[in-house]
Formats: C-alpha cells, structure tokens, sequence
C-alpha cells in the first residue's frame, strides 16, 4: 500500500468509524451492548475469513500477539458500546478521540519515549475539553466515564498495532483480532441471556459495522499504519469525531450546546497538538 492510498484509506476510515456512533446509539434500543459487538465481529471475521483464509496457516507466531490486541479492542468496544447507552453519541465521538492524546502517553511506558511540551499541553486541554463536554460540574455521566475507558483501551492498542504490525502479517493479526473479540463478547452475551429484539435498524447496524466498520476499516487500519508515520496517522484520526457530531447532529438531532462545543473545540486542538509533535519528531 502507497503512502497516497494509505492516507486517503484512513480518511474514509474516519468517516465509516464517525458514522457508526449514532448507529450504534439507535440499534442498543433493539440488542443488548455485547450481544451487538458479538454479531459485528462475528460477521466481520467471517467476511475477512473468505477473502484471507490462507492468512491463517501457520500463524501461531501470531497468535499471542494477536491475542493481546484483542484484549485491548475488545475493551475498547465494550466500554464504548456500553456507554453509549448512557451518553449521546457526539459526546462518545469526541471523547473517544482522545486516544489520539492518551497514545504518546501510553508509549511512554511501553516504548520508552518521552513527553514533549506539547505533549503536555495537549494533554491539559485535553481533559479540560473533556470537563466541558461532559458537563462534569453537574455530576458524572457514567456513560462518559466508560467512552473515556474506552479510549485508553484504544490507546494502548493503537501502540501495540503500530509494534506488532511490522513484526507479523496483518491480515493475520486482524483475523486473530476479530475472533477473539468475538469469542470474549459471545460469552458476555450468554450471561445477558442472548437478549436481542430483531429490527431492520439493528440487522442494518451490525450489517454496516461488521463489514465496513470492522472488518474492512480494522484490515485497513493495521495495513496503513505500516506505511505511514504515526503523526500522519494521528492527524487523519483527528477527524472521527468531527464526523461522528456532524452524523449525530443530522440522525439524532444532538447539538454539544456552547460548553459543549468549546470543549469539543480544545479536544481538537490537544488532538492536533499531539498530531504536530509527532510530525516535529519524525522530520
């Protein structure tokens, strides 16, 4: 993959991933939080596993690494999923995006490097924005205390992604992704008691965010970040929650409110100020 296909790839990666946030908002109303990750990684797996069967010989080497990845997407999911019931979805979208600031943090402890100034800027802002969003002051959204969960499970996966993509095959490594994700959400599910209410918006949700928003985006994702610097990465990554309030605004009608979107406003530029120091260090 060119670095151009790879850029423009991410983009539209962007826009499926903010698309889904109201979409999954709506479809909860039908299906239980883990019931609907166990069906979109099911048929996610499931669509990649035609395409790259073969992917899946001798991968032992891969299975462990392939193993903690899920772990920590599989986190991620549950904690965004699940605090989708209790917060708006342009809320989850913005906050979610602060694995953009959490990532540098994060590989600071797992890759030995440092924080920067900005880094440290981005990082205030960041939570700041966060407080604003959330509106914090008038008590704790425990929907937006699980997305910010979600976003440092997402962090300390795009750390490992960027470590272990270069070492193993990526079709591979999504395959085992995809397949452990759904074997922790199917038992989670089975515990819930399999509930689900079938309705054409929830078939269409997991429809949309199995092929596109998992395994089509996820196979991309782990494609591009080995072809691309991670400050170009983290730039492009700035844009999904842009997308996921402009969707939320013309599905659901949610507006962020003048606190809201000053705080969305400072989650941006802590994104971006990461982004930059990135791209400062890779020159």
């Amino acid at each position: 993959m060119r670095r151009f296909t790879a850029t423009i790839s991410l983009f539209l990666v962007s826009v499926v991933w903010g698309a889904t946030f109201p979409l999954v908002k709506a479809s909860l109303e039908y299906i239980s939080p883990l019931g609907f990750i166990a069906l979109r990684f099911l048929l996610g797996f499931v669509v990649l596993a035609i395409f790259l069967f073969k992917s899946l010989k001798n991968s032992k080497d891969a299975l462990i690494p392939g193993l903690i990845l899920s772990i920590f997407l599989f986190l991620g999911y549950f904690f965004q999923t699940v605090g989708l019931k209790y917060t708006s979805s342009s809320h989850s979208g913005f906050i979610t995006g602060l694995y953009v600031v959490f990532t540098p943090l994060f590989a600071v402890f797992m890759i030995k490097e440092r924080i920067s100034v900005r880094v440290s800027i981005a990082v205030v802002l960041a939570l700041v924005g966060l407080y604003l969003l959330s509106n914090i002051g008038g008590g704790v959204n425990f929907g937006d205390f699980l997305t910010l969960l979600c976003a440092i499970a997402y962090a300390i996966q795009v750390v490992l992604v960027a470590k272990y993509s270069r070492i193993y095959n990526p079709n591979t490594l999504t395959l085992i992704e995809l397949a452990f994700v759904f074997i922790f959400s199917i038992g989670g599910w089975g515990i819930e008691e399999f509930s689900i209410h079938w309705n054409w918006l929830m078939i269409f949700g997991v429809v949309f965010t199995g092929i596109f928003a998992t395994a089509i985006a996820i196979l991309v994702q782990t494609h591009a970040q080995r072809v691309l610097p991670s400050s170009h990465a983290a730039i492009i990554y700035t844009t999904e929650p842009v997308f996921a309030g402009i969707f939320s605004y013309i599905f659901l009608g949610e507006g962020l409110g003048i606190k809201g979107m000053i705080g969305a406003v400072l989650i941006l530029l802590g994104m971006l100020l990461v982004a930059l120091d990135r791209a400062h260090q890779e020159l």
